[in-house]
């Protein structure tokens, strides 16, 4: 164990269940200052800690609660192109104003409380704007025509300027909040309504949530803080980014200096990517990867290779059956079909390295479904999957913010937490296992050298098995789902999905 280290000051949070309650109790229990940086942050969502809850019945009235006492909060939510990612600039821009009504009803001073939606500041160069112009002025004539006219001053205040639009195609996409620079909540869970779900996943499937945070104290948190104040000026390139910190790694990016040419950013850190190829290339017996999307060829080439030089090495990975918008709400959109042509190359990359050795799998409800649609799989309903995680033997960890995309490994902001701690790693693969399992499995089941063998006959099995006869939730991932819809983009960056 790490020296100085307490047991006491690391959890494992495994859905917004788990996850949410203990944030609200370390927000309850701040003392000075709250800093955080999310994609997401609806203060309407509703409370669900006892403690919480005593004092209110949202998250607005528990950052009432704390800077009435005098905590200093400083939230920053990502803002996103008004054209191309409307909802999600609205959903910022809501926030806002809700701190800006948080900050009247507290009656605090305005150096207490600051909430702002922050835009990364990369935009396309010319000759990529001036390609994509036609459909971004398309998109915006489409939208303007179904929008309500208080929508367009109040919350989608960027889609009615008469000015040419611009193209912002990157985003922040971390999901950290740090208190008293003592205590760091860091994951790939952000806050609203849509992303809460139980441990057990009883829910319809378009409700369903996975999604992995940890809390944990030490040097990380004022590391994280020191991100969230220098953002603006590191992603604007005003500034170098800050050192490291050994306990957490980061994707950021800023405009390039001749930007003319180019959508892509200029990579500033691409750390998080850099520890998934040295956590491949070290690797003895297991690699365990819970993901959102597997697209990265530089990724799944890492991994190929580490399983063609070690024979004995195995690879775990979990993903969902489908993109959510795809899955949920039949989505043919260009990039969704070029990222279901890159998970499935990188796929066949990886099986042809692999074999036998690699275990693919997906969580479904233990339940029939009524029909089979894109929301099903093995007879059952999906579980959306929005996990960070890596786990390598019993020696590595990180969970964040990151998916295995070009966009989280080189262009989006974002945070992971590492450890090779093995009390912490070990903690990590018993709350990953007690949740896919629901039952404790055999020894065999825990072990980096036994797991993935054991794991792939009981996937197999659950394939096979009625669905309240399944042990778990996980069931062989189809490689083909997608494929009536896949479209490969020769000459596109891969790292644009």
């Amino acid at each position: 164990m790490m020296a100085g280290s307490s047991r006491n000051d690391f959890q494992v949070l495994v859905t917004a269940e788990e996850a949410w309650p203990a944030f609200e109790r370390a927000v309850l229990g701040a003392q000075r200052q709250i800093t955080a940086g999310f994609r997401i942050f609806d203060m309407s969502t509703r409370l669900r800690s006892p403690e919480a809850r005593a004092i209110g019945e949202s998250w607005f009235d528990l950052l009432a609660h704390v800077l009435c006492r005098g905590v200093r909060v400083e939230l920053t939510v990502s803002d996103f192109d008004p054209v191309m990612a409307t909802d999600l600039h609205e959903m910022a821009w809501k926030t806002v104003r809700q701190g800006a009504a948080l900050g009247e009803i507290a009656c605090v001073s305005k150096d207490l409380l600051r909430v702002r939606a922050h835009r990364h500041p990369v935009v396309a160069g010319a000759v990529p704007w001036v390609s994509f112009l036609p459909a971004v002025l398309k998109k915006r004539r489409q939208t303007l025509a179904r929008i309500r006219p208080e929508r367009l001053a109040r919350q989608a205040i960027g889609l009615h300027r008469q000015a040419l639009p611009r193209l912002s195609p990157v985003t922040h996409h971390h999901k950290v909040a740090v208190i008293d620079d003592d205590l760091l909540y860091i994951g790939g869970l952000d806050l609203n309504r849509r992303r809460y779900d139980t441990a057990n996943h009883d829910r319809p499937a378009r409700q369903t949530w996975s999604d992995v945070q940890v809390l944990l104290r030490g040097p990380e948190a004022a590391a994280a803080r020191t991100h969230l104040e220098t953002l603006g000026d590191v992603t604007a390139g005003r500034q170098r980014p800050p050192d490291a910190n050994p306990g957490l790694r980061r994707t950021l990016s800023a405009p390039r200096r001749m930007q003319m040419p180019y959508l892509s950013p200029r990579t500033l850190l691409n750390e998080i990517e850099i520890a998934h190829l040295d956590a491949f290339r070290t690797a003895r017996h297991l690699i365990h990867i819970e993901t959102q999307f597997l697209r990265s060829s530089r990724i799944a080439k890492a991994l190929a290779r580490a399983a063609l030089k070690n024979p004995t090495l195995t690879a775990l990975i979990i993903l969902p059956g489908l993109p959510e918008d795809v899955a949920f709400e039949a989505s043919d959109s260009l990039d969704a079909r070029y990222g279901i042509a890159l998970k499935r190359r990188a796929f066949a990359r990886l099986r042809a390295a692999f074999g036998h050795r690699l275990t693919v799998a997906t969580p479904v409800r233990p339940v029939m479904a009524a029909v089979e649609t894109p929301q099903t799989l093995a007879g059952s309903p999906l579980i959306h999957v929005h996990n960070k995680v890596l786990v390598k033997d019993d020696d590595f960890a990180m969970i964040g913010s990151a998916n295995l995309n070009g966009r989280s490994m080189r262009w989006d902001t974002e945070l992971a937490f590492q450890t090779s701690d093995t009390y912490r790693v070990a903690k990590i693969r018993d709350k990953l296992i007690a949740h896919w399992w629901q039952t404790p499995p055999p020894v065999e089941a825990r072990r980096p050298e036994a797991l993935q063998p054991w794991w792939d006959r009981e996937i197999r099995r659950n394939a096979l098995r009625r669905a309240e006869n399944r042990t778990g939730f996980l069931v062989p991932h189809d490689t083909d789902a997608g494929r009536d819809i896949e479209r490969p983009l020769p000459g596109v960056t891969e790292d644009i999905v």
